[in-house]
């Protein structure tokens, strides 16, 4: 049986860290590669020629990225010291309050700096987090833009710093943890997604790492509380924005942690922390509905799973009631800010969309959210005042956030809600939010939500123009279909990512329950066929089958005897309709 994990981080524990771009010499050779820049130790020692393969790349995660900066080192570039004081006070000045949210800038305006003072590698890292702030668009080529360029240097060097620290076992794991949080966020506003999440994992694991040295006392009680105060929620609502791929993250870090009673709060921290586990355990619930009411032949929900919503919703009300008395409070002492107003109104969201969440998911029918259009309209409501709050003064929003944000509440209302008006509504605001939330790419989550609302209203305009009841099927519907909002005649009608989101909104009919659509996942066909995908239903559309593919479950009733069942289908995610 393995022992404890030791104190210190080990070469397996951050694999991204571990390095692929050596010297071509050295991979011939297949010995390590110091990877010093720009002839390696090792060659130069030995009196062989040493070159580098120029891999075309713009992640990170690829030593091979930083070719543009490695013809001019950093430590020789002019002006070198100056750029990077200047990184770290933009830092300081502008990033530290943004990436983490208001609520946690204590640990990234002073925790995390203070660190750095005794570390390099999180020096370099904070600096490279900043200058990405500053020029955070998506640029092809690094070496237009010196912010750029500086960026990927002080990355690939603060990498290499980190592992040779993890190759003398000299690394300590609070060091580790907190660079691992940091080279996600490298990670994320660069587009490096898989990264990202392979760097969440081996964060998760780092923290299992050391709950177990504080069960044998070999932490300090202060590292102890930064852990599970700080760090393990940072973990967690990272989670809960990557909820598909995280559950058994987040399924380990909330089994050691506490769960309290909500009584009351002192602080909107201590809120969030409580809306941000109800969050979760919600979402997990939601999951368990959710392959319950998909297997064949189920309609509801077994006894238990009720028993548990019930006891779910109490917590989401004890929740409400204790945060509308601290708002309250705060507000009566005349203690709140214009920022304090805005993550109330956020929170407000939050609640609205799990209110919603665990009302819906023990129903297997679509139809049921339109109960729930008051809340859905509150969602758009409180997430405007929180991005007007958050809005920075040359009107644009941070490019970044590990923090719950509007657009996990937002999201959920293009989804879910099928009111016209509301729905673009939120597809509006969407837009307004930080350009990268966690892991994930907003304008990527505007446009997979555009094409769901999209999509239901055409499957609903045909089925309203069917001169009788009809068996409908939205692989059907669409060989050959054009639907009115991309007509070539309607400039007007305009998507969401135009300069008036709102130009179009086809008239506020109900869409019928078989036109709307769920469960979703996506899945390219090169890579293999789902069990329900056949060869005939591929041959139907003619395509190639390296183009993704958008699978979703609906209702179907059965005309003859009024029964419905849920069905498969799959349509081209690239697909004009």
């Amino acid at each position: 049986m393995p022992g404890r994990p030791s104190a210190h981080l080990t070469g397996a524990t951050i694999g991204l860290l571990r390095s692929k771009s050596g010297c071509k010499t050295c991979k011939i050779r297949r010995v390590k590669c110091g990877e010093e820049k720009p002839h390696c130790v090792r060659c130069t020692s030995t009196g062989r020629t040493c070159e580098y393969e120029r891999i075309k790349s713009s992640k990170f995660s690829s030593t091979s990225s930083v070719l543009p900066v490695l013809t001019n080192p950093l430590s020789l570039s002019p002006n070198t010291v100056w750029r990077e004081r200047r990184a770290f006070a933009y830092y300081f000045q502008h990033a530290a309050s943004s990436v983490g949210g208001g609520l946690d800038v204590d640990f990234w305006r002073t925790i995390v700096p203070q660190v750095c003072r005794s570390e390099p590698a999180v020096w370099d890292a904070i600096i490279s987090v900043s200058a990405l702030f500053e020029s955070p668009e998506p640029i092809v080529d690094p070496g237009l833009t010196q912010n750029h360029r500086d960026a990927l240097g002080w990355y690939s060097r603060s990498v290499s710093a980190v592992r040779q620290q993890i190759q003398r076992g000299s690394i300590d794991t609070f060091v580790g943890l907190i660079s691992c949080v940091l080279f996600i966020c490298i990670e994320a506003l660069q587009g490096g997604v898989d990264e990202a999440i392979q760097l969440f994992c081996q964060g998760v694991h780092l923290i299992l790492a050391l709950r177990a040295q504080i069960a044998d006392g070999l932490v300090t009680a202060a590292k102890a509380a930064l852990l599970e105060d700080t760090i393990v929620p940072i973990f967690i609502r990272l989670g809960l924005i990557g909820f598909t791929f995280s559950r058994a993250q987040i399924s380990a870090l909330l089994r050691d942690s506490e769960h309290k009673p909500i009584r009351l709060f002192v602080s909107l921290r201590s809120a969030r922390e409580g809306i941000v586990r109800l969050a979760a355990e919600i979402q997990f619930f939601q999951h368990t509905c959710e392959e319950h009411l998909l297997r064949p032949d189920v309609s509801h929900v077994p006894p238990e799973l009720m028993d548990l919503q019930t006891v779910l919703s109490d917590r989401l009300r004890d929740w409400h009631t204790a945060f509308v008395n601290l708002m309250e409070s705060m507000h009566a002492t005349e203690a709140v800010t214009p920022q304090d107003i805005g993550t109330g109104a956020l929170f407000s969201a939050v609640y609205e969309a799990l209110f919603i969440m665990l009302e819906v998911c023990v129903s297997s029918t679509e139809a049921i959210t339109d109960t729930f259009l008051p809340n859905f309209q509150r969602i758009v409501e409180q997430s405007r005042i929180t991005l007007d709050a958050s809005m920075r003064s040359d009107g644009t929003q941070p490019p970044f956030t590990f923090d719950i944000n509007p657009g996990i509440p937002l999201w959920f209302t293009c989804l879910r809600c099928r009111d016209p008006t509301i729905r673009r509504e939120a597809l509006a605001l969407m837009l307004r939010s930080p350009r990268v939330q966690g892991f994930h790419s907003c304008m990527s989550a505007v446009t997979f939500g555009e094409r769901i609302m999209l999509l239901e209203e055409m499957n609903g305009e045909v089925m309203s123009a069917a001169p009788e009841p009809m068996h409908f099927s939205t692989t059907e519907s669409l060989i050959g279909y054009q639907y009115s909002p991309y007509s070539s005649d309607s400039p007007s009608r305009a998507s969401p990512g135009s300069s008036d989101p709102e130009t179009f909104t086809p008239t506020a009919q109900a869409i019928p329950e078989e036109a709307r659509i769920g469960h979703f996942d996506v899945f390219q066909p090169e890579k293999g066929l789902p069990p329900e995908m056949t060869e005939e239903v591929m041959a139907k559309w003619n395509l190639s089958r390296d183009r993704p593919f958008l699978g979703f479950w609906r209702n179907e009733r059965d005309p003859t005897n009024g029964t419905w069942r849920m069905v498969r289908e799959y349509i081209p995610m690239d697909l004009k309709y």
